[in-house]
């Protein structure tokens, strides 16, 4: 906001107009930051009170003959969410959806014939459950960093075969629940006596340090099942924390859920409906994801061109539209390469995200924005673009160079600028609003950008309507 200090306001006065921009800014960033969060947590709160009510809808569904039947098919339905799940990964050609859901099915798989229980006590060997609730975080961090990677490439086809390869090891070195031998001893046993001896042994050594280790004698729920959990989950929130990346949310709260199936005492309805939570979190983190790369410009954050038609769709009759351009962008371009110009961009549009008087921003293409005032006139939406406009003047942009990139966030912090290229970097702004001539948003934006184009004949760096 402009601070209307000339007509009387005193300073405290203008500090408190400024109060809902700023709550304004943290809250879009408090948005960013947990809005992707909140879906995951919301899918395991009602996974959770489901199972905390299960007793009574048990008693319910007895009295229904559908809903009996609904319960037989209970174990069945995660392999139809996961099936889901593969096919979108193969339709938006995403190897990581695809391997994750098969993960995740394998997984399942395993829990519905031997059982949950990854954090109980074992005595000797390696037994299926505790190895998979092992592996499956890893495998589920991995594929976390594949979700822009295509079908029919060296990753796919390395990452399917280390999925194979992962199975086929657990069948060879490991055993179910009560078994004595690996699940493959007995086929072996029948071509090589020595070699099933010889695998049943090495899974008692792995077994003896998979359990016997100073972390799980004194905590006995503390298991590398455990570990591995917690380690991949911290390291996808990091991740998702820096990257904002809403697959990244998906990835953190399926993880979670799953960790819940998994340390559960029965795999049916636990360990069911905890991985049917998990799949529709990253069903639904898809979608999010396909939504943003529709709408959302990559680079800059801000709403695209597709939003902004249906932004115009939906105008009354009283709104102003700008349009706002980077002066001598190309120059800038050339002189400092596109990667420069790719931050300027983002810092032309982190300003526009903060400009207030209710206005939507959009980047429209290339160097040019667009800021759409729902409710107001050109004069009203006036102060707060021209507010924006000189604080991108006086704002001295550093060039990047390599010793800034080399150095840490404190260092750029307290080095001196001395030395270093700075520039400055201007908008010209075009504003129009609807009247006799121009009578629905079309016209208006082409008004606007006519206005601009007047703006930046004029000598640029300031705003016209």
């Amino acid at each position: 906001m402009i601070c209307p200090s000339r007509i009387g306001q005193s300073r405290f006065n203008c500090i408190l107009a400024d109060v809902p921009e700023r709550v304004i800014t943290e809250l879009m960033r408090f948005r960013r930051t947990f809005f992707p969060l909140l879906l995951p947590l919301l899918a395991i709160g009602i996974a959770t009170l489901t199972l905390w009510k299960w007793p009574g809808l048990l008693k319910t569904v007895q009295g229904t003959k559908e809903l009996r039947a609904l319960l037989i098919m209970l174990p069945v339905l995660p392999y139809a969410v996961f099936a889901v799940g593969i096919l979108m990964g193969w339709r938006h050609n995403n190897i990581g959806l695809i391997l994750t859901f098969l993960v995740l099915a394998l997984t399942y798989l395993t829990l519905i014939h031997a059982g949950t229980g990854m954090t109980a006590a074992k005595k000797q060997g390696l037994f299926i459950p505790e190895v998979v609730g092992f592996l499956l975080p890893l495998n589920l961090t991995l594929f976390s960093m594949l979700t822009k990677r295509r079908i029919l490439t060296a990753a796919f086809v390395g990452c399917f075969l280390l999925v194979l390869l992962q199975t086929f090891a657990v069948l060879l070195l490991c055993s179910w629940p009560g078994a004595q031998a690996p699940v493959f001893t007995p086929f072996i046993k029948n071509i090589s006596p020595a070699l099933a001896a010889a695998m049943t042994g090495t899974s008692i050594r792995l077994g003896s340090f998979f359990h016997a280790n100073a972390l799980t004698a004194a905590f006995h729920w503390l298991s590398p099942g455990v570990l591995s959990f917690c380690g991949a989950l911290m390291f996808m929130l990091a991740q998702f924390l820096y990257r904002r990346d809403a697959f990244l949310a998906g990835f953190s709260g399926a993880l979670s859920a799953v960790f819940l199936g998994m340390i559960a005492s029965t795999p049916v309805p636990a360990a069911t409906i905890y991985f049917m939570a998990a799949g529709l979190i990253l069903i639904v983190a898809a979608f999010e994801v396909s939504f943003s790369m529709a709408y959302v410009d990559e680079l800059t954050n801000l709403q695209g061109r597709r939003s902004l038609n249906e932004t115009l769709l939906n105008l009354g009759s009283k709104y102003a539209i700008a349009m706002i351009d980077v002066d001598h962008f190309k120059k800038f371009n050339d002189a400092y390469g596109h990667k420069t110009g790719d931050q300027v961009l983002k810092m032309i549009a982190a300003g526009l995200e903060r400009v207030s008087g209710g206005a939507k921003t959009f980047r429209y293409g290339g160097e040019e924005f667009a800021a759409v005032f729902p409710g107001k006139t050109a004069r009203e939406a006036w102060p707060y673009l021209e507010e924006y406009r000189q604080r991108i003047a006086s704002t001295s942009f550093i060039v990047r160079s390599k010793g800034r990139r080399k150095s840490s966030a404190k260092q750029r912090g307290v080095q001196k600028t001395e030395g270093r290229k700075t520039v400055q970097v201007t908008v010209s702004i075009g504003i129009s609003a609807p009247d006799k001539r121009y009578n629905n948003p079309e016209k208006v934006l082409k008004a606007a950008d006519k206005i601009l184009y007047r703006a930046k004949k004029a000598g640029r760096n300031r705003m016209l309507t």
